[in-house]
């Protein structure tokens, strides 16, 4: 994943319903076969730039993480854009040892201008792509046109990171929160003490958690028996009647040994007193989350589904190949198809480089095989459960 040079660039311009609808432009540049390194989405004059995770090399963690960053920063040029356009970003770390986290807080802290810090979630994970990589970085960047009805603002700088970021188009406001950690004596405290965290950040950006649509969750030696009960518990109590999508991961390390949980969000609202309102829709709702949430406001439609599986106890390439019809059936019923994909993650536990049945899955759903969606593919702990052998997420982006 270090291709930076553009081959191919492709403009979709697609068509609107009515000659006054606005109109959504998509570029997907440097196509790298199963993947596109940047995705970008032009609607109303504001771009929004989504990064396939960059890899890192060198000799130490440190020069991996400097490189990885440095490999965002080559793609968002690639698409007009600099570090100082980024909203997002998570940092995957394999062998992670929390006493490196200085080695990655001073990258991440040097990569990115002083006032233009985006939220961050950091992860140790048990594998990338290929063997050998250390650190991998994907990232979300806006950038607006002069004269359009936009604002960036970046709120709880905390020395290379913003504990949240808001983009505000027209009324419409998309929040990102950074991943927040929980603190307690237990799973089911810390799930408390964490909610809590991502409702105060919420708070200060002027939203509530009924507001969110997407919600990552990454617990340390994750135990489906034991722990799918206390969490769930968790979620559900920390959203009303329409929860967000999500995805649930087990995961290696956090930045610190004492530290069981970490959740990030996106959450979106509309601002008052003006006339564009906004659209959510809450589709298939499945307990404590919601299968695919979508939000529109004047221009293009927003939608999240949340990690979609296969059947456990079936072989990986037949569960990789019912998760992508799973995210096929979730498309269709936001009035999407798998064209409309413009980022995804991958997730597979006990990850070995070249054994995905990604690509077989693809072909057997009838996916497209142009213009692919950026992409992450990680080698996680654990999913929601120990049968489960493959997940992933989308976000989906469809002209209005």
């Amino acid at each position: 994943m270090t291709g930076r040079t553009i081959s191919g660039a492709t403009l979709v311009a697609l068509l609107a319903s009515t000659p006054a609808a606005a109109q959504i432009e998509k570029e997907f540049i440097n196509p790298a076969g199963g993947y596109t390194h940047v995705v970008t989405v032009t609607d109303r004059g504001v771009k929004t730039i989504y990064v396939s995770g960059q890899v890192g090399s060198g000799a130490d963690l440190r020069a991996h993480a400097e490189s990885a960053f440095q490999g965002v920063a080559d793609q968002l040029e690639a698409a007009g854009a600099s570090m100082r356009d980024v909203v997002k970003i998570r940092i995957y770390v394999t062998e992670f040892d929390p006493e490196q986290y200085s080695v990655i807080s001073a990258a991440r802290l040097a990569a990115f201008p002083e006032d233009a810090w985006p939220v961050s979630t950091m992860l140790g994970i048990n594998a990338l792509a290929r063997e050998g990589l250390r650190v991998e970085i994907e990232a979300t960047a806006v950038l607006a046109d002069p004269g359009a009805d936009f604002e960036l603002t970046r709120i709880g700088p905390s020395r290379g990171f913003s504990q949240a970021v808001v983009a505000r188009h027209g009324a419409v406001k998309t929040i990102w929160v950074s991943g927040q950690t929980g603190r307690g004596d237990d799973l089911m405290a810390q799930t408390s003490f964490v909610f809590d965290r991502v409702s105060q950040r919420l708070a200060d950006a002027g939203a509530t958690m009924a507001d969110v649509v997407k919600i990552n969750t990454y617990i340390v030696n994750f135990d489906p028996e034991q722990h799918l009960g206390p969490f769930g518990q968790g979620r559900a109590s920390a959203f009303g009647e329409n929860p967000p999508s999500s995805t649930l991961l087990g995961i290696d390390r956090l930045v610190n040994d004492r530290i069981q949980i970490e959740v990030d969000a996106v959450a979106v609202v509309e601002e008052s007193g003006r006339t564009e309102r906004l659209t959510r829709e809450f589709l298939d709702p499945a307990g404590s989350f919601t299968q695919v949430v979508t939000v529109r406001g004047d221009g293009a439609k927003t939608i999240y589904v949340s990690g979609q599986v296969g059947r456990t106890g079936e072989p990986l390439e037949t569960q990789t190949r019912q998760a992508f019809a799973g995210m096929k059936r979730r498309l269709e019923a936001a009035g999407a198809t798998p064209a409309d994909l413009v980022k995804v993650i991958y997730y597979l536990p006990g990850y070995t480089p070249g054994n995905t049945g990604i690509a077989g899955a693809r072909e057997a759903n009838a996916f497209p095989t142009n213009d692919l969606p950026a992409s992450t593919l990680l080698g996680i702990q654990s999913l929601y459960s120990t049968a489960a052998l493959f997940e992933y997420e989308g976000i989906a982006v469809v002209q209005p």
